[in-house]
């Protein structure tokens, strides 16, 4: 695909950062976008925060804001930001020829729609979609081998049964009543368990263990009483700013798809990799 081609990644999340920030990288045209307000935790690894703020940047990459054409075009033309659109989708698709449109949606993100025939090419990333069916490639994301890309047929790779070692890297800060969460430290802060981390209202909100702060709730969106509002990396070489190692492999199989697709070759078979 010609770099010239302007891309749209669905998803301010940190698989749609990651793919975005790594596509502009490579001299695509990309736009984000993101229509309701983004529930991330892990603030400092993705470009949710423009959102609210209006720009921010990710690996000294900027992602902003657009509400007027001018703008719009500006990013598309200089590469120099990342527009975020938050336009509702159907607009979006209609209002620009896209050559290619990419849904990135995080875990737990509502359904994305269907993509295919929408664009040139569609990917969906993630076990959430069927290639051919709802999109023209899809780009795995679990274990064995995240970043696979698979064509319509392909059967995904099997997963391993075990454990998830991530899950154990992490730890959720439980919002314990209703209202607006006040941190009281930055992500990337340490704190040892009990440590004060922010109040909801007059309740204090304490760290349940030990590690460093990897997300944050916004002020501005109101929590409910067992939902999240923060999380603790608990194991020391575990991210909390930057895009993951998993979610680079990912961006690179969004980027190896737009390359496979533009000098017209198939990969091998993906259940082939992964027999015996």
């Amino acid at each position: 695909m010609n770099k010239e081609k302007c891309l749209l990644v669905c998803g301010a999340g940190e698989r749609g950062s990651a793919v975005a920030r790594r596509l502009l990288g490579e001299g695509y045209a990309v736009v984000l976008h993101q229509e309701t307000a983004p529930r991330i935790l892990r603030r400092r690894m993705c470009f949710a925060d423009a959102w609210f703020d209006g720009a921010t940047t990710l690996g000294a990459v900027e992602a902003r804001l657009v509400r007027s054409p001018k703008d719009f075009l500006c990013g598309m033309q200089t590469r120099q930001f990342i527009p975020i659109l938050l336009r509702p989708f159907a607009e979006v698709v209609e209002r620009w020829p896209w050559d290619a449109i990419i849904a990135a949606p995080d875990p737990g993100d509502r359904p994305s729609p269907r993509l295919v025939d929408l664009a040139e090419l569609t990917i969906g990333v993630g076990s959430g979609f069927v290639a051919g069916a709802d999109c023209d490639l899809v780009v795995w994301t679990e274990e064995p081998d995240p970043g696979a890309v698979l064509r319509a047929g392909d059967t995904p790779p099997q997963r391993r049964i075990e454990y998830d070692r991530r899950a154990l890297e992490y730890w959720d800060v439980i919002a314990p009543v209703d209202g607006a969460f006040a941190a009281a430290q930055p992500i990337g802060a340490k704190v040892a368990a009990g440590d004060l981390i922010g109040r909801i209202g007059d309740t204090a909100i304490r760290a349940p263990v030990a590690g460093r702060i990897s997300g944050l709730a916004r002020p501005d969106l109101a929590c409910l009483a067992g939902m999240p509002v923060g999380e603790i990396a608990t194991a020391e070489a575990a991210p909390v700013v930057g895009v993951g190692e998993r979610n680079k492999l990912i961006a690179r199989g969004v980027s190896f798809a737009i390359e496979m697709e533009a000098h017209g070759f198939a990969p091998v078979a993906i259940g082939a990799r992964f027999r015996g």
